[in-house]
This record gives C-alpha cells, sequence and structure tokens, in this order.
C-alpha cells in the first residue's frame, strides 16, 4: 500500500531532517519537497516507478507528490530532509507541473562542504536553511532536466492529485472530480479513504492555504481577494480553514 504522510504534507515552513542508518521506507508521498543525501554506503531509490543507485556524496531532490520508496544497498548511512514550499518558493512556482528527468544529482566540492557544514551538521536559522535549500534547487537544475509531468499515470492516485494541484481554486468535490476523470464516486473515496489515507477535502484545502501564504508573502493584496483566489468561497471558511492548518488567522500570519 502507497501511504500519505500527512505530517510531511504541512505548509508554513514546516522542515523536518533526520539521519537513518541501514533504513529503508515503504512507498509514500507527500505535498513536500524531499531531499536526500548520502553520508556513507549506497541506497536504492526509487521515484515513480524509476530506480536507481545512489552513492556517498550523492543528492536526491524529491518533489511534491511523487511517489517514491528507497532501501540499503549493502550498507547505508543517509540524511534526509522533508520541507515546505515556503522555503523555495520561487523555485516551487518554477517547477509547478513539471518533473525531473532523473531525481539523483550531484554537487561539486565546495557546494557540499557548505551544505554540509551550514546544513546537514547545523542548527541552522531560517535564513540559512533557505540559502542551503535554494543552493541545492539551484544544483538540482543545472544538472537534470525538466519536463511536463506525465499524464495518464496508472496510478489513479497520481492522477487525481495531478488534476487537484491544477484546479483546486475552483469548486471542488470528489464527485465532480469523479465525474471529470470518469470513475465512480464511490470508486474515489474508497481508494482514497481506505487505500491511501487521504481526506479530499483537507487535500483540497492543503494547495489552497499554500496558495494563500503565496500571496500573504509576496503581496500587498487584501485578505478577502487572497482567500478568492485561493479558491475559498467566503472569508469566514478562509479564516477558518486556515487557522486549523497553520495554527494561527490570516491576519496575525501577515504581522508575525
Amino acid at each position: 500500500m502507497i501511504k500519505h504522510q500527512k505530517d510531511n504534507s504541512k505548509s508554513n515552513y514546516n522542515y523536518n531532517a533526520y539521519t537513518y542508518v541501514n533504513h529503508g521506507w515503504q512507498p509514500h508521498f507527500h505535498k513536500n519537497f524531499e531531499l536526500i543525501f548520502i553520508l556513507d554506503g549506497e541506497l536504492r531509490l526509487t521515484v515513480n516507478g524509476e530506480s536507481s543507485i545512489m552513492s556517498e556524496g550523492e543528492l536526491a531532490l524529491i518533489l511534491p507528490n511523487q511517489i517514491h520508496f528507497f532501501e540499503p544497498n549493502g550498507r547505508s548511512n543517509i540524511w534526509v530532509a522533508v520541507f515546505s514550499e515556503q522555503f523555495v518558493s520561487y523555485f516551487a512556482r518554477q517547477t509547478e507541473g513539471l518533473e525531473g528527468e532523473r531525481s539523483v544529482f550531484r554537487c561539486d566540492d565546495a557546494t557540499l562542504e557548505f551544505i554540509k557544514e551550514k546544513l546537514i551538521f547545523a542548527d541552522s536559522s531560517l535564513i540559512m536553511k533557505k540559502a542551503c535549500l535554494y543552493t541545492v534547487c539551484d544544483r538540482f537544475l543545472a544538472s537534470v532536466a525538466l519536463h511536463p509531468r506525465k499524464r495518464g499515470n496508472d496510478d489513479l492516485v497520481c492522477h487525481i492529485l495531478d488534476y487537484v494541484s491544477e484546479h483546486f481554486t475552483e469548486p471542488l468535490t470528489l464527485s465532480s472530480v469523479a465525474k471529470e476523470l470518469g470513475y465512480e464516486y464511490h470508486y474515489l473515496s474508497r481508494v482514497l479513504g481506505k487505500g491511501y489515507g487521504i481526506n479530499f477535502s483537507g487535500l483540497v484545502n492543503e494547495y489552497r492555504v499554500d496558495r494563500a501564504i503565496s500571496l500573504l508573502e509576496s503581496t500587498d493584496k487584501p485578505i478577502t481577494d487572497i482567500a478568492l483566489e485561493s479558491g475559498f468561497q467566503s472569508i469566514r471558511n478562509f479564516n477558518h480553514v486556515f487557522r486549523a492548518v497553520t495554527g494561527t488567522t490570516p491576519k496575525s500570519y501577515i504581522k508575525g
């Protein structure tokens, strides 16, 4: 079963980093970015069905909602960080609707030392985290060609995620998505709920709140306009959902 990691789909500068020794993860996906760095040994990484062996010094950048898993290839010592798009908002906009021809890449020695010193082996400030993660994203773009994300994926969940990511500013219900994609409502409900643990309205709200946060940070638009542009039908609903997702109100978020 493919798992939806809800804790790794949170926005508002969500960041988690771990070191794993001889450890693997079963197939899963989440809305946030994931960075993998091989400290020692080898790892077999599979992203959207494509597998590769990573070795010491290599990195992999997993884009939002890419189904992936990994396992040690012999001994492995790896560092993994999962971070929300607010850390690299410009890169997130650049790569929206796209995917890399591969996920694994290498950096020059100077860049690797900078990342290790300031990010992997340090308790860095928010600004330094952003600097390091933007550096990684820059190296990724310099090393990996991008192309439009494949459509018609046999994996139904990927198809649903693709549709939601493109239409979340519109009125969306599971019934309307089922009709648009040519599936029966109860079938989609069963697939998302029992198979993947996804609450459809919660998924849509994640996208809408992320868009709202991006607009709050980058524009001076009135909150009512931001709510409507993010797909919310009323300011009351916007305030309620925003607080539930972020723990604060839109006005407090701006002041903070």
